[in-house]
């Protein structure tokens, strides 16, 4: 038997659900506080960051709030 006993699972699962608040909080603050990106976009990366958080923060480090160029913007022409 392990040190942790029966708690093990559950701690594991604790550290885990951390981790992930702590990577979604930071993709959103980090989505909310660009000056140059869309009311529309901030609201589809913050969207990207809750579903797909290691995705996302990747790309967003990565490629940056405008992947290969790409824009969102409501304005049609």
């Amino acid at each position: 038997m392990s040190a942790w006993g029966d708690w093990g699972p559950a701690v594991a699962a604790i550290v885990v659900a951390v981790l992930y608040l702590v990577i979604v909080v930071a993709i959103v603050r980090a989505v909310r506080r660009r000056s140059d990106t869309t009311q529309l976009e901030r609201t589809v990366w913050t969207v990207a960051a809750v579903l797909f958080p290691v995705g996302a923060g990747a790309v967003w480090l990565l490629l940056g709030p405008h992947p290969l160029g790409l824009r969102i913007d409501r304005e049609q022409g």
